[in-house]
């Protein structure tokens, strides 16, 4: 066996150094190669990082112009516009609904509940038709929430009337809709007040102010079907001044008037019950409509009609018999068949009073074959 010599061993050693020092400088190199890789990476990330922070502000700042946009058409829309979450918080009002209550102050309210807000309206007594039940009335309210159709209320602060809405979106977001609507309120109340005046004047004489001919025609017609229906008897009384014309023609024309004034007020001194009604037929014809009354009940109408007059005196020293003013009183009283006209009442009223006129005027004649005519003449 050969003897291991030195420099064998120094050749191997300096082999070993070097298969060492190899290895070394390739790990050395391959640590170089991952840390620049990384390096480069990290370099690469930078621009993208401040592009997506770019990216970032551009679209938090479209984000804010979109929605000054949308508060802009909100605030431009002529109604009050509330807009509740899907846990029915308030998210935002228009300029309309900040100067209404309960949205006053609109920046300290946004987030709070629906419920909070209408507590505070009631708590303030705001709410009229609530006071006194407020629960009862909060538990009904917030059951009809984005109910359909709409509410009228008035709101207690400012006596405005307004419509309400209240429209749920797919996202179960609310939203609120208030519309002013005092002045349509207003002009539709001053139609009703004009509507009610003329029709007054269409049904008011406008001499005695009593009923005129048109009232009493539709009057009649009205009872003359409860007549048929209930088969009640209805009684007519047609009056008329006694030598009218000479009254005219001796006074004047203006004192005419005045005289139709006080008989139709001493007329209407004679009928008391609900449904009786007087009004003036024709120049100085006046009827006197009784519905529910039979011939002996009018007949006693009439007989209390003649001694009004008799007892109020009036002068009448055109009057070719007596010196003062009288009436003629036709009485008919019947039940109102079906398909009968209610003329036929009319007409037997006026027969009894061309009776009572040609018997010698200042008295009651009823048109019935079987009773009398009661006549009461004018006191001299």
């Amino acid at each position: 066996m050969d003897s291991f010599s030195p420099d064998a061993a120094i050749i191997m050693w300096l082999a070993g150094i070097a298969v060492f020092g190899l290895l070394g400088f390739m790990l050395m190199t391959l640590a170089w190669w991952r840390a620049r890789s990384q390096l480069a990476q990290q370099q690469e990330l930078v621009p993208a990082g401040e592009a997506l922070r770019a990216a970032l502000d551009a679209a938090r700042t479209q984000a804010r112009a979109s929605e000054q946009r949308l508060r802009e058409v909100l605030d431009a829309v002529p109604a009050a516009v509330a807009v509740y979450d899907n846990q029915d918080r308030l998210v935002c009002v228009n300029r309309e609904s900040s100067l209404q209550h309960p949205y006053r102050g609109h920046d300290v309210l946004v987030g709070t509940s629906f419920e909070e807000l209408l507590r505070g309206a009631l708590a303030g007594g705001l709410i009229p038709e609530a006071v006194g039940r407020e629960e009862e009335w909060l538990a009904l309210r917030l059951a009809s929430r984005a109910g359909k159709g709409s509410a009228l209320s008035r709101h207690a602060d400012d006596g405005h009337w307004v419509q309400s809405y209240e429209t749920r979106t797919p996202s179960g977001y609310l939203v609120m809709a208030r519309l002013d609507i005092a002045p349509l309120v207003e002009k539709g109340l001053a139609l009703e007040r004009s509507n009610e005046q003329l029709l007054r004047l269409s049904t008011t004489d406008g001499l005695t102010g009593i009923a005129n001919r048109r009232q009493f025609e539709l009057t009649l017609q009205g009872e003359w079907q409860r007549s048929a229906r209930s088969q009640a008897r209805i009684a007519l009384l047609m009056v008329d001044i006694d030598h009218f014309k000479r009254y005219n023609d001796h006074y004047g024309h203006l004192a005419g008037d005045e005289c139709l004034r006080q008989v139709a007020r001493l007329l209407g001194l004679c009928v008391k019950r609900s449904g009786e009604l007087v009004s003036r037929f024709d120049g100085e014809e006046f009827a006197v409509l009784l519905p529910g009354v039979d011939a002996a009940e009018a007949r006693r109408v009439a007989e209390r009609c003649l001694h009004q007059l008799q007892e109020a005196r009036i002068p009448h020293a055109g009057a070719p018999d007596v010196a003062w003013l009288s009436v003629s009183i036709g009485v008919a009283s019947c039940v109102a068949a079906p398909g009968q006209a209610a003329l036929r009442l009319v007409d037997d009223a006026l027969q009894a009073l061309a009776n009572a006129k040609s018997a010698g005027r200042a008295r009651v004649e009823l048109l019935d074959p079987q009773a009398d005519a009661v006549s009461l003449p004018a006191v001299l």
